[in-house]
């Protein structure tokens, strides 16, 4: 900003055509202290736009100057009319320099959206202004309020932009000698402006030698001006915003180990709309008999809706009989708030850490701990009034009870039944001739006292999410999945041995030891191995053993392969669940057979159609104790029920009739390259089972088999 543009007077809210004073212009640049300015337009007397009803200033620094009169002012003696065109009405010693916020009001705004955004404006300016942190950042989304620009014509849509915008106006360190040169670079980008004229003298009283000050100048009308203070008042703290951060309803609910409800301690939820309030006057007694344990915990937690938890995930069910007891409760309602699930957003944060959940190698006990923070229930429908509360035993109750609303009955009732007093939530008693009393102060004091319409928290988030935590859900259930999947180099294994035991370290800690392994011993080039055998056991909560055994004849390098393998199991036991093959089905079940010496083919009979492209794994164990790969079972053919297995023997096919082998299979209902790995993402390697193709296929098999199907 050059000295010019300060050297000036004002004609008709415009710069002048001359300067008044000399070019030795002395400035005072200071921040500027005071808070920003609120101005309501008179909009049928002012040149801003019908659509917009009052501005904020927002001021950062003040400057003021003085110096000598030019020589052509002082000598000026035209009359009054040609000195304001070329010198202006007034002079100003002072202005103010800043930006500007309009708040536009062409389409209608209520009284809670104008308190929102008070509370929001004062909240944005305590924490750029005064690194006054605030957890209530996103409480609303800003395309819910009225609308808001900035010099630029840029609208302030979202909290974020609001914040940002307020940064620049506000660094947290700048320095005198900084000053300067960071208003103008303000000015340069067209950020700030002059925005108001202060310390105004009269042109022809300056001339004259008159020195009376006008304190401002506006050229249009202002119909009240408050400081941003003044203007929030107390509407940052009243009703909504009040109910909101007091209540904290934009909290999701928690269950504690003893069914008692609490409010979670993260934020879960923004509101992409107001929440509608509807005023209620409803005073009655009602008498609510719980069923279970569970039941009653929520009854006094001020749940009445929900009987049990079987459609809430994440929460564990209690249905222990409770049948004893009666629950009198009275209540006043004074307001409804309802939340619809379709006028919330989920929190980003929220959001993030479902993402990562879902990622997670673990995502159901990540999910639950998410839950456990963030909350389990979302209530659609709140109930603010006072409540009141009593239990009795089912012998105090002869008949049954219908509501009952009118006091002089309630009164009644609570004599029959021998009620002297009831019980607030906080455990204060009520005596039972001060009920009226306690019902006219109900007005000023408000509490939550039911909450209903209740729906699992993680409804709230975007579609996509919803889907893939149902998914988990479904899939942590009691059938077997691939786990989790890796492979192994064998560098440190010693050529000069026979047999291997190669420890596999999961990097990750089981909860079951319940589970099986399939695998596969390939080449540097992704080539099943063919003379060299694998088997898995030893399987511990951290890692299990893979057995390996070269042929007599095999002259391979194990140095050089790798041992791929595939963890099937249930989920649910076994708590891990990688995210990359969540999708693949898989079957896995054991088989018993007698070996007989003349035969080399033996038939397996599958529950199920198989079809092409499925992928087989099968591993021969001699005895649950005996790991040692010494029968193997190649895949020869295949039909619509039935798998065709021909055995080799790592000893030179030394076969005993009557030995029984127990055969692990694995029947993945993808081609196996579909198989992502989780501990090797450099390098693609395959897990390399057998695979079911035409040219493997056969009608049925011409050896008598028990599939009577499967027969020729």
């Amino acid at each position: 900003m050059e000295d010019d543009e300060l050297n000036i007077s004002l004609y008709h809210g415009q710069s002048s055509e001359q300067a008044i004073l000399m070019d030795d212009v002395e400035l005072s640049i200071s921040l500027y202290n005071g808070q920003p300015i609120i101005l309501y337009f008179d909009l049928n007397n002012s040149d801003f736009s019908n659509s917009t009803e009052l501005c904020i200033n927002f001021p950062i620094a003040e400057i003021t100057y003085k110096g000598h009169l030019s020589k052509a002012f002082s000598k000026y003696t035209n009359d009054d009319e040609n000195l304001h065109k070329l010198y202006g009405h007034f002079f100003a010693r002072k202005i103010l320099i800043g930006s500007k916020l309009f708040i536009k009001s062409k389409d209608s705004i209520n009284s809670t959206q104008m308190d929102i955004l008070k509370f929001y404006l004062f909240q944005a300016y305590n924490k750029v202004k005064y690194s006054i942190e605030t957890q209530f950042n996103d409480l609303f989304a800003l395309n819910t309020l009225p609308k808001m620009e900035i010099l630029d014509k840029a609208k302030l849509n979202t909290y974020d932009k609001l914040i940002e915008w307020m940064k620049i106006l506000y660094p947290q360190n700048t320095l005198d000698k900084e000053l300067i040169d960071w208003i103008n670079t303000l000015f340069q980008e067209e950020i700030i402006d002059i925005i108001s004229y202060g310390d105004l003298i009269s042109t022809s009283q300056l001339r004259n030698g008159t020195l009376d000050s006008i304190k401002n100048y506006d050229n249009i009308q202002i119909k009240e001006k408050l400081s941003l203070k003044d203007w929030v008042g107390n509407a940052a703290y009243d009703n909504l915003i009040s109910w909101i951060t007091d209540f904290r309803l934009f909290y999701g609910l928690i269950t504690n180990q003893n069914y008692k409800i609490e409010v979670s301690k993260e934020i879960a939820i923004s509101f992409i709309e107001i929440p509608k309030i509807n005023l209620s006057d409803k005073f009655y007694l009602k008498i609510i008999k719980p069923s279970t344990k569970l039941e009653f915990s929520l009854i006094s937690s001020n749940i009445y809706s929900i009987k049990n938890f079987d459609s809430f995930p994440f929460i564990r069910n209690n249905v222990e009989c409770y049948e004893d007891f009666n629950c009198i409760l009275v209540k006043c309602e004074r307001y409804e708030i309802l939340l619809d699930v379709d006028n919330v957003n989920p929190t980003k944060e929220f959001e993030q850490v479902i993402e990562k959940a879902l990622e997670s190698m673990k995502p159901l006990k990540d999910l639950q701990r998410i839950f456990n923070e963030y909350g389990q229930l979302f209530p659609q429908r709140i109930i603010l009034g006072r409540s009141l509360k009593i239990i009795l035993p089912n012998s105090s109750l002869n008949k049954t009870f219908e509501k009952v609303n009118d006091v002089d009955e309630i009164l009644k009732l609570l004599d029959n039944l021998n009620v002297s007093y009831l019980l607030t939530q906080k455990g204060k008693s009520v005596k039972k001739e001060n009920l009226s009393q306690w019902i006219d102060d109900t007005k000023n004091n408000l509490e939550i006292i039911e909450f209903d319409n209740i729906i699992p928290l993680y409804k709230i988030l975007k579609m996509e999410q919803r889907k893939k935590i149902e998914d988990i859900l479904n899939k942590f259930n009691d059938h077997n999945r691939i786990i989790m999947t890796g492979i192994t180099d064998l560098k440190d294994l010693d050529n000069d041995n026979v047999l291997h035991y190669k420890f596999i370290d999961l990097e990750i800690s089981l909860e079951d030891k319940n589970y099986e392994v399939f695998g596969s011993i390939i080449s540097e080039n992704n080539v099943r191995l063919d003379n060299v055998y694998v088997n898995f056991g030893l399987y511990d909560f951290n890692g299990f053993y893979a057995i390996i055994k070269k042929s007599e004849i095999s002259k391979i390098d194990l140095k050089e392969c790798y041992v791929s393998w595939m963890i099937v199991g249930k989920p649910s036991q076994l708590t891990v669940f990688s995210p990359n093959n969540r999708d693949l089905q898989v079957n896995y079940f054991k088989e018993s057979i007698k070996l007989q010496s003349n035969q080399l083919n033996y038939f397996i009979k599958t529950s199920f159609t198989l079809s092409e492209e499925y992928s087989i794994f099968a591993h021969a164990y001699d005895s649950p104790a005996n790991y040692e790969p010494d029968s193997i079972f190649e895949l020869v053919k295949w039909s619509n029920n039935s798998l065709d297995f021909q055995i080799t023997n790592s000893s030179q096919f030394n076969l005993d009739d009557g030995i029984n082998i127990g055969l692990n299979i694995c029947i993945l209902f993808t081609n196996y390259k579909d198989l992502k790995f989780d501990n090797n993402k450099e390098k693609e390697r395959l897990l390399i089972g057998h695979i079911l193709t035409k040219e493997n296929f056969v009608e049925c098999f011409s050896k008598s088999v028990e599939d009577e199907e499967n027969k020729c």
